[in-house]
């Protein structure tokens, strides 16, 4: 079956001027006027608050052999860098239409809050969309590094890019219908960086969150800056900002006023040279108490947190697979550990959380086998788009990829019943055995249940190895 895309101009950018072979539809979350595309596509339009948009039909999905891991690989592709970068694609089956109501995941992609975007080959959703014919999937940029998240005194929100994810979520709610998707069914949905958007997204838009459910994907920890326990936590923008020659020594409002004069192109290349110490880092967030929050636990307590069921997932190996198990294994035990205090979190004022464990460990993703399941692989299984890795593609690994669509499919559309749709537990710590988490990808299996005490055990006791291989 075929499979409908859009390419919508955001900013009017060369780079759309070619027919691309992953084009999606764009969108225009800036609310400039929409242009008419003349490419000799077939006519399909689509009307929305922001213009109509015309597409083209791509039902062709070759294998792209690589010779490196593909999350960043271009395949020949050029693109523009540019400030002005809120875009976002929406993948949807060509036969939908007003009346499909088909439910809505709305990814927003990791990076270490440094890169990522729409354009990641590992993260393009047409081989999930194609297969299941039953969802759409919406992919969204938002500004990186200092540009959205700047860490200026003078500023009363730091984190721009949190309000970079609200403005999609606004406009998603506002067209997704034009599309075919159901607004009232909307996943919002991210990966690492991604993830921690995502959650801090449910404790900042608690009154109104505009989607019904959230995905948490290898959400790391500690991403909130402690201000009482961190010196200084602007001091990443000052040293930008004086180095620029924006030495305002306590007036802040001229610093930034200042750095606003500075071409981003300068202010990016300083970035990337900047080699000194202190190191400067902008993936990391000081509270302002109206977005972000110090103490996520009294949000909680409080009720504070939008509702809804939400999926909870680590990978084996995380974000430093290494020959150095007893490393490996420490950053992959807290990424797990930090999961199960959030999946904790919510089970305490009954928001039901469903946990999973991504294991598979294939030689086409991990050719050296102690790379394992790491950090972000779980997305190709995801995506469908395991397939772009180099090497034979065992039969498990298909069986796997099609699972885990399979449940998030399941999730997308009834995330509240689970259990009796596709055996999903809902997690609950204080259950039988510390509770049921869902295994992708052991031994061949593609799935099967695993307990809170085999898998958290080394979070209650740090003598107990977390289980990376076992």
């Amino acid at each position: 079956m075929k499979l409908g895309y859009l390419l919508f101009d955001l900013l009017g950018l060369s780079a759309t001027a070619e027919t691309k072979q992953f084009d999606a539809y764009l969108a225009n979350l800036t609310h400039q006027e929409a242009r008419t595309l003349h490419r000799g596509w077939d006519n399909l339009t689509v009307e929305t608050n922001t213009g109509t948009f015309i597409g083209m039909y791509n039902d062709t999905y070759p294998n792209h052999v690589l010779n490196t891991f593909p999350r960043y690989k271009t395949f020949g592709r050029t693109w523009s860098t540019s400030e002005d970068c809120l875009s976002l694609a929406v993948w949807t089956p060509s036969y939908a239409n007003r009346s499909s109501q088909l439910p809505v995941a709305l990814f927003i992609t990791g990076g270490g809050g440094v890169t990522g975007g729409i354009n990641v080959p590992s993260q393009l959703p047409e081989q999930w969309v194609s297969r299941s014919q039953e969802h759409i999937v919406v992919t969204i940029n938002y500004r990186v590094n200092i540009f959205g998240n700047p860490k200026s005194r003078a500023l009363r929100e730091t984190s721009l890019t949190l309000l970079d994810v609200r403005a999609p979520v606004e406009w998603v709610s506002e067209n997704i219908q034009q599309f075919g998707g159901d607004k009232e069914n909307i996943l919002l949905w991210g990966e690492s960086q991604g993830a921690r958007l995502v959650d801090m997204y449910t404790t900042a838009f608690w009154e109104e969150p505009l989607v019904a459910k959230f995905g948490l994907v290898s959400n790391g920890p500690n991403y909130v800056i402690s201000t009482t326990e961190t010196p200084d936590p602007y001091v990443d923008f000052d040293i930008v900002a004086k180095s620029l020659g924006c030495n305002y020594g306590s007036d802040y409002g001229a610093e930034l006023e200042c750095m606003r004069q500075v071409s981003w192109v300068e202010i990016e290349e300083f970035i990337n040279r900047y080699d000194k110490n202190p190191g400067i880092a902008f993936d990391n967030y000081i509270p302002d108490e109206r977005y972000i929050f110090s103490n996520k636990s009294d949000r909680y307590a409080k009720r504070l947190v939008a509702p809804g069921p939400a999926i909870r997932s680590t990978t084996a190996t995380e974000l430093e697979p290494s020959p150095n198990l007893t490393h490996t294994a420490e950053v992959a035990r807290n990424f797990n550990c930090f999961t199960l205090s959030d999946s904790k979190l919510r089970e305490s004022i009954g928001l039901e959380t469903f946990r999973y464990f991504y294991v598979g460990n294939y030689p086409n993703i991990s050719p050296e086998p102690w790379l394992g399941a790491y950090h972000w692989t779980d997305l190709l299984m995801i995506f469908g788009t395991y397939v772009k890795m180099v090497g034979d593609i065992p039969q498990a690994e298909i069986e796997t990829s099609t699972a885990m669509q399979d449940f998030f499919l399941a999730f997308l559309k009834d995330g509240a019943n689970m259990k009796n749709s596709v055996g999903w537990p809902e997690f609950q710590s204080k259950g039988k055995d510390g509770g049921l988490i869902l295994e992708f990808g052991r031994d061949g299996s593609p799935t099967r249940n695993i307990t809170g005490d085999y898998l958290d055990a080394s979070c209650y006791n740090a003598t107990v190895p977390f289980p990376i291989f076992s």
